[in-house]
């Protein structure tokens, strides 16, 4: 079909660290991932300035996404 070309496959990444994170976007990217979503409702960031370095390191394009009933109670 002529529309596959333009197909992107998206992983979501559901990490509580900012190391698991960071290795799950590698092998999503190893595994043939075009892009992330990033799930910051199932991420445990102490301070914003880590969800800064994790966008700085990113290996792919990355969508950042906080789901309303996500895992995560409050903010970040």
């Amino acid at each position: 079909m002529a529309f596959q070309k333009n197909l992107l496959v998206c992983a979501p990444i559901s990490c509580g660290s900012v190391e698991e994170t960071l290795a799950s976007m590698e092998k999503a990217k190893a595994e043939g991932a075009d892009l992330v979503e990033l799930r910051l409702d199932s991420m445990s960031f102490s301070h914003i300035s880590q969800l800064h370095y994790l966008i700085t390191q990113r290996s792919l394009p990355t969508i950042l996404s906080l789901r309303y009933g996500g895992l995560k109670v409050g903010g970040i």
